[in-house]
């Protein structure tokens, strides 16, 4: 193929269906989603920078996405091993990415970053519970974890506690490059996404006190059949060590446990208190992705 990289250029609403049409490919055949949701917010609120090759008029034969200084790109599936993927990593770098992301610890992407001499600086784990211990969970027939006295759990209610929200998740993750730095637009661009409902993220309270959330989440797989996730659970520093955490993951896992059939979460490699926890209620890795750093 030697269709021109068009781009670096900022992004515009009418290349949104083509990216999507891409992602969904890629998805399908490698089971990872090549971009994030940061990314996706980015690319809604027109914040990002795209680098794109055609394949006709309407399909994309591969992209990057560039969001300050970090990257990510895709090829098609039937559009790979034709050098695409090189001429994409050099227009990202010459729009200033410096970091990217290579998700589903896919050999294609291992080997691009290795060939351009990028190193491994981070690693997120993909995990996954098992369908017969999600099963198990749901038809125990065991009531869900008492809530410690005081508490209540409920669903989170738009407009009124996206503020609240807001505030804690930027303190629990104060320490944490991507989810610690979500901003009021950002939220309201997750919050017009396919697959994002009120209904799935559950808010701890004390009194007028948000003390934790688990914000589950519903998407379509690789094969269309809804999976459910983890997508970003946090207790308030103030309430650490109270099990909260634990109490908060049983009642998610019952939540999702009505509607799909597997449930995963992301995690950092190096966070053992998480890893140990949820390897207690049974996840087991799946796949990892890799942070780059471009040197």
């Amino acid at each position: 193929m030697t269709s021109a990289v068009d781009g670096p250029r900022p992004v515009r609403s009418d290349d949104l269906p083509a990216l999507r049409d891409l992602a969904a490919r890629a998805f399908r055949a490698d089971g990872a989603q090549p971009f994030n949701d940061h990314s996706w917010s980015q690319l809604t609120e027109g914040q990002a920078t795209v680098a794109l090759v055609h394949a006709d008029e309407t399909a994309l034969a591969a992209a990057a996405v560039v969001t300050g200084d970090e990257f990510e790109l895709v090829v098609a599936p039937d559009a790979r091993r034709q050098g695409l993927g090189t001429r994409l990593w050099q227009a990202a770098v010459d729009a200033g990415g410096r970091l990217i992301w290579a998700h589903g610890g896919l050999a294609a992407a291992h080997a691009l970053a290795a060939a351009s001499g990028a190193i491994s600086i981070r690693e997120l784990l993909l995990m996954q519970l098992p369908h017969h211990a999600l099963r198990e969970l749901a038809d125990s027939g065991e009531p869900a974890r008492a809530l410690p006295d005081g508490l209540t759990l409920r669903m989170l209610r738009p407009g009124r506690d996206d503020r609240a929200w807001l505030d804690l998740n930027a303190r629990a993750f104060a320490a944490h490059p991507e989810q610690g730095r979500i901003t009021a637009d950002d939220l309201a661009a997750l919050q017009h996404e396919s697959w994002y409902s009120p209904d799935d993220v559950l808010l701890l309270w004390q009194g007028d006190e948000l003390v934790g959330f688990n914000w589950t989440k519903i998407a379509p797989g690789p094969d269309d059949s809804p999976e459910g996730e983890i997508y970003a659970i946090a207790v308030s520093p103030d309430h650490s060590g109270r099990g909260l955490g634990r109490v908060l993951m049983e009642h998610g896992l019952r939540h999702l446990a009505e509607r799909v059939a597997e449930v995963s979460l992301y995690v950092e490699a190096d966070n053992m208190p998480a890893l140990a926890l949820y390897r207690r209620l049974g996840f087991e890795e799946r796949s990892r992705d890799i942070h780059w750093q471009v040197r």
